[in-house]
């Protein structure tokens, strides 16, 4: 029998990516549409156990297709998500039986809380055995290195423990791939895992997104909101880049792990939670607790199972199967040709340092994948970087590189740019990736492409 099936309707090719892939990782089969006009035939045909449609979608009318779902014959919920707040039409929906009723911007632990609830309420039908049986191929760690085969030996002994887990090592080597290895290999495969970049969000805000908040209880909090505990209550939480916490919010963090309740922004009572916490970070936290800005009691607590990832220079065994996995992988999902590479090519990448570590390996790949003419790429498909800066030939692909026009390197950049953006569709954080680039130093260049031609 099929697993469980989801029909995403979302005009943003960007969004419904996110969603295709979130969806994907819960271990959801995925048909998605730019808008309304084929979802009736989909939804007939393929009979999805839930609809996420974005109410703005051309040729969608939310009450009409909720009104033909309920009349099918399909045990089919749908979730709603508005760009913009309409009480009314909110109340009125779920009072017909939608499932909720999402306002933009919508967190991607929203929508993965519905899912993992669809599955859990469907747990004892082959849906439960489906998602099963995805978590047990869905993450996919490539190794022959002694010592990350130890490691994983070690997360099969203690993953179905509650220790939480501290996972170090430098940007790019793997470290939330192996917080969702620990958390497959758990008694929790089955429940959230939920995700949160310490990193990337101030204090204030970072407080209530671990923590929740009440409706009421700052300026913008204009509906209550269950924090990231709240979740992955009964599954897994990562707390990635732990180390960037603020000491403030430590202590209420060493709080909840010690007490296993949470205290909303502006609640008034303690809420339960059972979350097993896994905690990455890529500085050294012995450091950062000499400078007073780690909790020295907060590290012990999370320490309990230590894992170390070694580089990806310091794993020489491993660097022939990954190029092998990402090479297969990239040419499968951008249908290339592509089955290997020349022993040159090999040799000169090789030779980098790998700053970012596989993760640094994967976009080269994934890069001359689309590159190569062949089915063998070679090196001037790597277009490996030099000073910091994009070695682009002259005898790359026509379509990349015109001799005839492009006469500087500068041309011949903003050529290799245009052409990536339109192999991902106009996705720039895909694009970025392949092009081996972060998304600021993309954006800057479109901008100053558009000056170039606005001057």
């Amino acid at each position: 029998m099929p697993g469980p099936r989801v029909l995403i309707i979302q005009e943003s090719p960007k969004k419904r990516i996110k969603h295709t892939k979130l969806a994907e990782n819960s271990g959801f089969m995925v048909d998605a549409l730019p808008d309304g006009s084929n979802a009736e035939a989909v939804l007939s045909q393929n009979k999805p156990d839930v609809v996420i449609a974005d109410t703005s979608s051309p040729q969608f009318t939310p009450f009409e297709f909720l009104r033909k779902i309920n009349s099918s014959d399909i045990p089919c919920k749908i979730l709603f998500i508005s760009p913009a707040p309409d009480v009314q039409a909110a109340v009125e929906l779920m009072k017909q039986g939608a499932l909720d009723y999402l306002i933009e911007p919508v967190q991607e632990e929203q929508i993965e809380f519905y899912l993992q609830k669809i599955l859990l309420e469907n747990g004892q039908s082959t849906h439960e055995k489906h998602l099963v049986d995805m978590s047990k191929n869905r993450v996919k760690i490539i190794t022959n290195d002694k010592e990350m085969l130890r490691l994983l030996k070690l997360v099969e002994k203690v993953a179905d423990s509650t220790a939480s887990v501290l996972i170090q090592g430098e940007s790019g080597t793997g470290k939330e791939l192996f917080a969702r290895y620990v958390h497959e290999k758990s008694d929790r495969r089955n429940m959230p895992f939920v995700a949160v970049n310490c990193a990337a969000l101030p204090e204030a805000l970072l407080e209530s997104e671990l923590f929740g908040h009440e409706k009421g209880a700052f300026t913008g909090a204009i509906s209550t909101k269950p924090g990231k505990f709240e979740l992955a209550h009964k599954g897994t939480l990562l707390l990635d880049e732990i180390s960037e916490m603020q000491v403030h919010l430590q202590a209420k963090l060493l709080r909840v792990l010690q007490e296993k309740q949470v205290d909303r922004v502006g609640g008034t009572k303690p809420i339960d939670v059972d979350v097993r916490i896994i905690a990455t970070t890529n500085k050294e936290i012995e450091t950062a607790i000499k400078d007073g800005d780690f909790r020295e009691d907060l590290y012990y607590r999370l320490n309990t199972i230590p894992l170390l990832i070694p580089s990806l220079r310091n794993r020489q065994e491993d660097f022939d199967p990954l190029c092998a996995y990402f090479i297969k992988k990239y040419s499968k999902i951008d249908r290339r040709n592509v089955k290997g590479m020349t022993k040159e090519a090999f040799s000169q990448l090789s030779c980098q340092k790998f700053s970012g570590n596989v993760r640094e390996l994967e976009n080269i790949i994934h890069r001359a994948v689309l590159l190569a003419e062949s089915g063998q790429i070679k090196p001037c498909d790597l277009l490996l970087t030099s000073g910091g800066t994009m070695e682009i030939p002259r005898n790359q692909r026509a379509d990349i590189v015109d001799d005839s026009s492009d006469k500087t390197l500068k041309d011949m950049e903003k050529r290799m740019i245009f052409h990536t953006l339109d192999e991902t569709g106009g996705n720039r954080t895909n694009a970025a990736k392949i092009l081996g680039i972060s998304v600021r130093t993309l954006r800057n260049k479109l901008n100053e492409y558009k000056k170039i031609l606005n001057s």
